[in-house]
């Protein structure tokens, strides 16, 4: 990597982002950038905002992450270099010094503004020189003069006619005088040594162009001659031999170049890079931007070295949470407070998994233990996430540590909490203009336990009436995720924060679990269970313990 390019490190959530998960994230991000000058830490989160999320963010003026689909690598994430180009006029001839100069087999063409016009390599030079045996006529293949001159380090001695594209057939004057002059016709391009007598007849027969060799003398007749007939005269450094090869060299790249070039942009995934380098004849593919403008290339040489995106996962630690792409990327830390799931790294890492009630309760803790400094703003919407994630530290995964933190940082942030928990409540439940999908989409999990996959939401709600009213719509909508996504269970607990008695479960599939987890009985696809205010603390863990002990219907 070059040493002036800072890597980016993306701080991330899980895919069902809630305020705890996007707080963390920029609350994290911002203690890394603070303390560590390495990379540049950006908090992104995989999926949409929530309404309580985006009115967290509003209320104490933080921006909203980034959302991101992916963390599979890009074209973005390797170090690009410089590319090397070469024009669409430039000869055959400085192409190949530059691919000998430079190691490379294959080099990209642009034209006169710089976007991609093809690409050449080391096979098309040498088809193009085994074409050239016995190169004999420029008609299909004109030659540019100036493009000539710089080829040979000739230079014009007259052309009158201010000829710049060179045409016709090429002889080279090494027969017999009376033979040679036999075979030119009006129009021959002839490369002929110091025969002055020869370049006189030449000229006079009406040759187009005649090329004298090894940097010979030219007379002033000769000269004047080819200013009477408008003969294009040029002297040419090299021995005739050397001359006719060098012409062959003098087309310019734009003759044998391919036109059909695989082109990937910044954000093309770097499997796709893979695939379409197998497939090139040049065993590379060309980076270009939404112009067509030529930005590098890639070859095989760069796939040498795995291309990872670098990342922060807060607030999960299991596959089925994490965004798409996470096994391509490069793991640095693990920032949560749920079970410890199933993510493994190639490399040890920093862990931070601490049982309490809130992410942001975590965070918030490592920024008192560096003493670095909260803004107000931050530490606005780690509050946020605590009271949020602990339905207003009401729940049973509610610690001290949670309830201190939480006013810590109300003090910093400037905050009453009894009358921000209300406020935040207020912006939480808000069921009227939703969709049964997108309350219980709001904040779904998934998870394996014992061969069993279970897909679990919960909502809060302060009106039984109102589920009541609801309750057909939000059981089919369960029973679609269930039969779609192949689950053993599906589930939505209605958590009632300021409420006294049990909590309501809504559940499809194989309720059998839920019933024997916490000996209740399901009818209708509902039941009541004793106070269940954590999904990870109290419904997870029973769940778990009824299908680790290998209990059946």
């Amino acid at each position: 990597m070059s040493p002036d390019r800072v890597k980016t490190v993306y701080v991330v959530g899980h895919t069902t982002p809630d305020t705890d998960s996007v707080c963390s994230s920029i609350a994290y991000a911002y203690f890394k950038n603070i303390t560590d000058k390495r990379h540049l830490f950006m908090p992104v989160r995989a999926g949409k905002l929530n309404h309580e999320t985006a009115f967290v963010l509003e209320k104490f003026g933080v921006p909203p992450s980034a959302e991101i689909d992916s963390l599979a690598a890009t074209v973005n994430d390797l170090d690009l270099k410089r590319p090397i180009a070469v024009g669409v006029r430039d000869s055959i001839q400085v192409l190949a010094l530059l691919m000998r100069e430079k190691g490379v087999r294959s080099v990209p063409v642009v034209d006169e503004s710089g976007k991609l016009a093809g690409v050449v390599g080391l096979k098309d030079i040498a088809r193009h020189y085994m074409d050239s045996v016995g190169f004999a006529d420029l008609s299909k293949a004109p030659i540019e003069i100036d493009i000539l001159l710089k080829t040979l380090d000739g230079r014009v001695i007259s052309n009158t006619k201010q000829v710049t594209v060179l045409t016709g057939r090429v002889l080279i004057a090494a027969m017999q005088r009376g033979t040679m002059l036999n075979r030119v016709r009006p129009g021959d391009v002839v490369v002929v040594g110091d025969q002055n007598e020869i370049q006189l007849e030449l000229i006079r027969m009406g040759c187009g162009a005649v090329i004298v060799t090894d940097n010979a003398q030219i007379t002033n007749e000769v000269i004047a001659a080819a200013k009477e007939k408008n003969v294009l005269l040029i002297s040419s450094p090299k021995p005739a031999f050397a001359t006719v090869q060098l012409m062959t060299m003098s087309e310019p790249v734009s003759s044998i170049m391919t036109t059909t070039c695989p082109a990937v942009g910044l954000y093309t995934p770097m499997a796709e890079v893979r695939a379409k380098i197998v497939e090139s004849d040049y065993r590379s593919v060309v980076v270009v931007d939404s112009d067509n403008r030529l930005i590098g290339i890639i070859t095989r040489t760069d796939l040498l070295t795995p291309v990872r995106k670098m990342a922060i996962l807060v607030d999960h630690n299991e596959l089925s949470q994490a965004v798409d792409g996470i096994e391509e990327a490069e793991i640095l830390e693990i920032i949560d407070h749920h079970r410890v799931g199933d993510i493994s790294t190639t490399a040890p890492i920093y862990v931070y998994n601490d049982p309490v009630g809130s992410t942001c309760t975590v965070v918030a803790g490592i920024m008192f233990l560096y003493q670095t400094h909260i803004p107000k703003e931050i530490a606005g919407i780690l509050l946020s996430g605590i009271l949020s994630d602990t339905l207003l530290l009401t729940l049973s995964t509610t610690t001290e540590r949670d309830r201190i933190t939480a006013h810590r940082l109300a003090e910093i942030a400037g905050i009453e909490i009894a009358s921000y928990a209300k406020e935040l409540l207020h912006e939480s439940i808000n069921l009227e203009d939703k969709t049964a999908a997108e309350l219980i989409a709001a904040d779904f999990k998934e998870f394996l336990i014992n061969g069993k996959k279970l897909g679990v939401s919960q909502m809060m709600s302060l009106d039984c009436a109102e589920i009541d009213s609801r309750e057909r719509e939000l059981v089919d909508e369960l029973e679609r995720l269930r039969s779609t996504n192949n689950y053993d269970l599906t589930v939505l607990l209605v958590l009632n924060p300021l409420g006294k008695g049990q909590e309501r479960i809504l559940l499809r599939g194989e309720t059998w679990i839920v019933e024997k987890a916490f000996n209740v009985k399901v009818a209708n696809d509902t039941c009541t269970v004793p106070r269940v205010m954590s999904r990870k603390k109290d419904f997870i863990p029973a769940i778990g313990q009824v299908l680790s002990m290998g209990q059946a219907r």
